[in-house]
């Protein structure tokens, strides 16, 4: 008799991917996803911690969007440990993780392969290169990095937090290890959480650049097209090196009177800004507060993920 195995398949943007999916790669897009296998009771999955486990359905995403069965597997669980233990020894240890390139559906589909065979839909493992392969994609991938948490392994919901970081190391039956460099253990979320959330990923001002570029050239007003000097403070104020004057603050918010899908470059830059103290004064605080309030509907989910992110940023100085 075999053992049943399984992919959980979540999506990470909790529905937001199928708006900005047109935006990303020019097509709607059901979701970007994490996934887990589930065998022998268990559900393991990938992260900046390493290999973990948790019940199914036990980490702070819930209940998965989908789940596939894969077929059942002769393995048995201890031969399947030795081949986590090796494996968050050297390709999948924690330092190793990055949500592109090599994540946890590259450990769903090895894992699957190593049990049943076969691997997880092919189209998920696709997903993050077609992506990549657009401009928008290259310059909105930070933020989708921030739609994990944190490029690190997820917490558990049960008891103690099973951790493969700890496994031998602490003494558990069955348990596997990572290199002691990248051993993490897994903390128990609680509500409220009460730390400051902050997004802090850079700027990526070539990005950011192309797409002023692309969306002020297309301006058919004079009132709202930026000149080339004003191009030229814009940019000067993503990169840190011009001060936020209120000359200069009201040729940044000149973007504001661009559609609405064109001015996510400006909050972009303004949820950058609000990390620290950087605008000259109060009244100019007020402007983005409003400004970020009016973003926060569902005409654009991008522009409401960036509003809530500089409010995020506004409310931890």
């Amino acid at each position: 008799m075999g053992f049943k195995v399984q992919v959980y398949i979540y999506d990470l943007t909790q529905g937001m991917a199928r708006t900005m999916g047109p935006a990303l790669i020019g097509r709607p897009l059901d979701g970007v996803w994490h996934t887990a296998v589930v065998v022998y009771g268990k559900e393991y999955f990938f992260g900046g911690g390493g290999i973990e486990y948790c019940n199914p359905g036990g980490t702070m995403m819930g209940q998965p969007l989908k789940i596939e069965d894969l077929g059942e597997t002769q393995i048995t669980e201890d031969l399947f440990q030795d081949y986590l233990r090796t494996q968050s020894q050297d390709r999948f240890r924690g330092d190793r993780y990055d949500l592109f390139r090599h994540n946890c559906n590259n450990f769903s589909h090895e894992t699957a392969q190593f049990l049943v065979g076969k691997g997880i839909p092919q189209h998920i493992l696709d997903l993050p290169n077609e992506i990549l392969s657009t401009p928008m994609g290259q310059m909105l991938a930070p933020m989708i990095q921030q739609m994990t948490p944190s490029g690190t392994s997820l917490p558990s919901n049960i008891g103690s937090g099973n951790s493969a970081a700890n496994g031998l190391a602490n003494g558990a039956a069955g348990g596997f290890s990572t290199a002691p460099n990248t051993q993490k253990e897994v903390q128990k979320t609680s509500f409220p959480f009460k730390d400051f959330i902050t997004f802090d990923q850079p700027l990526k001002v070539d990005g950011l650049s192309k797409k002023l570029e692309e969306f002020n050239n297309a301006q058919k007003n004079d009132d709202t097209k930026l000149t080339d000097s004003e191009v030229k403070v814009v940019l000067g104020i993503a990169k840190g090196l011009v001060r936020l004057s209120d000359e200069n603050f009201n040729i940044l918010t000149k973007v504001k009177k661009w559609e609405k899908s064109q001015i996510f470059p400006l909050l972009d830059i303004l949820r950058s800004k609000c990390l620290k103290p950087s605008f000259d004064n109060s009244e100019q605080i007020k402007e983005v507060l409003r400004l970020f309030e009016s973003n926060l509907t569902p005409e654009s989910q991008v522009n409401a993920m960036l509003a809530a992110r500089g409010l995020s940023n506004i409310l931890s100085n």
